[in-house]
Order: structure tokens, then sequence, then C-alpha cells
């Protein structure tokens, strides 16, 4: 896969936009009815977006640095356009009333920091050595730990189909890619297994029994 994102003022100033081309997307989208069997609306309400999206960025990256900095200017781009649109929407439309959610903003600009760092910290997948097969399997692992909630979660509850599909896409053409440039293919597979179970464990495996 060629690297199409630079450490220049020009790449960086283009994936800003894309994120804020995102969040514009989003923040429509979250008016979409959440209890339908698609949920349009779980796109940006779940993480499997934006664990595959961050991954893609790092993929095309030209360095840990354009990873990290990309990753961060995306997901503040898009938190800058979610809130900034329901703002500017909501003095003209009833449904987008609230104005802009200050605490909010700052609170998922905030989460945006650890986003670009794990981006950075990803980027090493490119090292030829074997604890590359371990960082190429974090991403697989979010996404496959989510997805088994969200099964769950669509047997009981008939929604979030949508991000279901999403995810499995995501699992299936990251596990090819990823599988074939890990160093160990066993240390991929091991390491699939654990992150999974420790993913699902951390994030849903409370959520879940609640439900």
């Amino acid at each position: 896969m060629g690297k199409k994102l630079e450490h220049t003022m020009k790449s960086y100033i283009k994936i800003f936009f894309i994120g804020i081309l995102i969040g514009c997307i989003c923040r429509l989208l979250d008016y979409f009815p959440a209890d339908t069997l698609w949920s349009f609306s779980s796109i940006q309400t779940l993480l499997g977006f934006w664990i595959i999206t961050n991954t893609v960025i790092v993929l095309l990256s030209s360095s840990n640095v354009c990873a990290g900095i990309s990753s961060f200017l995306y997901m503040f781009g898009m938190t800058l356009s979610f809130y900034g649109l329901q703002a500017i929407l909501g003095l003209f439309i009833p449904m987008f009333s609230g104005g802009f959610r200050t605490s909010l903003f700052v609170m998922y600009t905030v989460l945006s920091i650890p986003c670009g760092i794990a981006a950075f910290i990803l980027y090493y997948w490119n090292k030829d050595n074997v604890f590359n097969s371990v960082l190429y399997s974090l991403p697989i692992g979010a996404l496959a730990a989510e997805t088994i909630a969200i099964s769950v979660y669509l047997s009981k509850y008939h929604t979030f189909l949508l991000q279901l599909l999403m995810n499995s896409v995501g699992i299936i053409v990251f596990g090819i890619l990823f599988f074939r440039r890990a160093k160990s293919k066993a240390i991929f597979a091991v390491s699939l297994i654990l992150s999974t179970l420790l993913f699902y464990f951390v994030l849903y495996h409370r959520e879940i029994s609640m439900w």
C-alpha cells in the first residue's frame, strides 16, 4: 500500500479537512433512529469505524510522527465539525437545537490525543522484527471484541447490523493484510486471541452483563 500521508503542512491540512467532512456526515447520521435494524447512527457512537479509519491512516502514513499527527488532526477535525455543525444548524432547524456542547467538545478533543499516540506506536509495525506481529494484532483484536459484543446486542435487540457488517469487513481485510505482513504468524495468531480477550473483558464484558 503506497504511502499517501506525508510530514508536510499540505498533508496535515488534507487529513484535517477529511476529518471535518467525516464529522459533518456523522452529525447528520446521528439524527437517524438508533433503534432500527441498521442503526445508521451507530457509526460514530461505537469504536469500530474509528478503529478502521485510524488504522488506514497509519497504513497510509510515511512515518510514526506523520501517523500520530494525522490521526490527532483527523479526530480533532471530526470533533470540531460534529459539534460545530449542530450549533450552526440549530439556529435554523429545531431538531439540531442545543447549541455548541463545549464540555463534550473538550472531552473528545482530549481523547484525540491518545488516538494520536496509539497511531504513533502502531506505525512501528513497519519494523522488521517479531514485535510487529503483536502491533498488527491490536486493531483487529479491538474490532473482534466489539463485534462479539455487537453480535450479542443484535441478537437481543435487533439493531447495530451496519456496525456489525462494517467491523466484520474490517476484520477480514486487515486480518488477511496483517497476517501476510506479520514477521511471526504464530505470534500474530496468539496476540490476536489475547488482544481480543483483553479488549472484550476490559471494554464490553460488564456492559454485556447488564443487557
